[in-house]
């Protein structure tokens, strides 16, 4: 720290100021991750089960509790029943879910949401239901599944709330109003070996109280997500590989809430309302002529009150994961018997992420060469563990973010060795210690808050600082 003052160290210790350690942003790319936990309580029968999920992330007796962060208790999150008729049929079952509960569509890992921990096609956020139907003859299983839901609206600190029944004005915040959903989906399986799935999703609003209506917004809007997936196993020795293609196709996103989470991105977005689309893909423009901002990464999304999404936009993202145990290769190889983690593995993991992005908007207009029609982004990276000892295991995983085709000066690079501690081969539970390095761009800098200019100028430095090159983490890991 070359500016160090007389009895000041001149190495500072800070959590780490990184650009890929928020996963509602296009760059996340798993390198960093915090601390999350969930619990589900089940209680049911043969025919319905009632299920209660307590989450949350930002554990409050190690960090500082205040109205900003008291959203990371999430509480009594999920809560619905689950049906499961017995219709007397062998090979056609029905399972239906009624409350407000997740639904995931396009994970690339075979367990979890992949390299990049993201949902191609989307995780719901809703009060809702959703019914499926399985049919299975001989070595093939088809699935048809359809199902609706709301998000409330987030008109918060308005006059609407407290009673005062006025239009929305060009002073308040950018607030999504009341959303739905619909989703329709398809798929058909052949033993474990192929699995392909085709899916839509749609989330609109039409709330008149959902932005503010005297600076040209507009309240109507609505978001599609659609594409296809295929997951392809072929036998004990080919690995695992996953393909997905989505195209996101928006209109008038700034009005849609936070009910679908797809591509790193939380519904329309903009200013007070998450990471969306806009905020990741489309961007914002100035709410004035001669508005400036100096937030490279978001441009005028988030950091500037009444910004205006754009009206339309498109994004087509493809997605490939491959995963491969050489463990499972030599077993085959040597006894002929199929490997089931029991003993020792080596497993190497291959993926990438390309992501084009149509908009109404330019990257001059948005004050950002990350959003903005005609932007490219591409990530790709590969993940090695070695796994010789019960115990213990190690490796490395890299990765390369370009996040715009228009700037190169936003790319940078990740390598990250560590060293993984379980009790046996099989197990529920994993500690990680892991060393990260990073080389930078010249314009690359970290997330918010630290990657922005703190508009509290007397209050000390104002940022935003530079990324740190070189950062440590230690994790432990516990499932069941």
């Amino acid at each position: 720290m070359p500016c160090a003052g007389p009895g000041q160290s001149t190495t500072a210790l800070h959590s780490p100021f990184v650009p890929d350690s928020q996963y509602l942003d296009w760059r996340y790319d798993r390198q960093q991750e915090y601390d999350w936990t969930e619990l589900f309580f089940n209680y049911g029968n043969s025919l319905a089960t009632a299920t209660v999920a307590i989450m949350g992330f930002g554990f409050s007796d190690a960090e500082y509790i205040a109205y900003s962060n008291a959203s990371t208790q999430l509480g009594i999150a999920q809560g619905f029943v689950t049906l499961h008729p017995d219709l007397g049929l062998r090979n056609l079952r029905l399972q239906a879910k009624v409350g407000s509960f997740w639904d995931k569509y396009g994970m690339a890992g075979e367990y979890d949401a992949g390299a990049y921990d993201t949902y191609m096609f989307g995780r719901t956020h809703q009060t809702g239901e959703t019914l499926e139907a399985t049919y299975t003859f001989s070595d093939v299983t088809l699935r048809l599944s359809h199902g609706i839901g709301t998000r409330a609206e987030q008109i918060a600190f308005t006059q609407l709330q407290a009673g005062n029944p006025t239009l929305p004005s060009g002073s308040e915040n950018n607030y999504p109003g009341f959303t739905l959903l619909q989703h329709l989906h398809a798929g058909v399986s052949y033993k474990k070996m192929v699995d392909v799935n085709a899916h839509y999703l749609s989330s609109w609003a039409q709330d008149y109280r959902a932005v503010g209506v005297s600076n040209g917004a507009l309240t109507d809007g609505q978001i599609q997500v659609y594409g296809a997936e295929a997951r392809i196993k072929p036998g004990d020795i080919g690995g695992r590989l996953y393909v997905a293609y989505s195209h996101i196709q928006a209109t008038n996103p700034q009005a849609v809430g936070p009910l679908v989470e797809a591509v790193h991105s939380l519904g329309g977005g903009n200013y007070e309302a998450g990471n969306g689309i806009l905020d990741n893909f489309l961007g914002c423009s100035a709410p004035a002529p001669g508005t400036t901002t100096t937030n490279t990464i978001g441009g005028f999304c988030e950091t500037t009150q009444n910004s205006l999404g754009a009206t339309r936009g498109a994004i087509d993202t493809v997605e490939i994961q491959y995963d491969y145990s050489f463990g499972a290769l030599y077993r085959k190889l040597a006894t002929g018997e199929a490997f089931w983690g029991n003993g020792w593995n080596a497993t190497l993991s291959l993926f990438g992420m390309y992501s084009a992005v149509s908009s109404s908007l330019t990257t001059q207009q948005t004050g950002s060469s990350l959003q903005g029609d005609g932007v490219k982004k591409l990530k790709y990276g590969g993940d090695l563990v070695i796994a010789p000892l019960p115990w213990l295991g190690f490796g490395a995983r890299a990765d390369f973010v370009q996040p715009t085709n228009v700037d190169s000066s936003q790319n940078f690079f990740v390598i990250s060795p560590k060293v993984m501690f379980h009790t046996q081969w099989v197990t529920h539970e994993e500690i990680t210690l892991w060393y990260s390095h990073y080389a930078y761009g010249s314009g690359v800098l970290p997330q918010p808050p630290n990657g922005v200019t703190n508009p509290n100028m007397g209050m000390g430095a104002s940022g935003p600082f530079p990324p740190d090159q070189n950062t440590v983490g230690l994790k432990a890991t516990f499932w069941w």
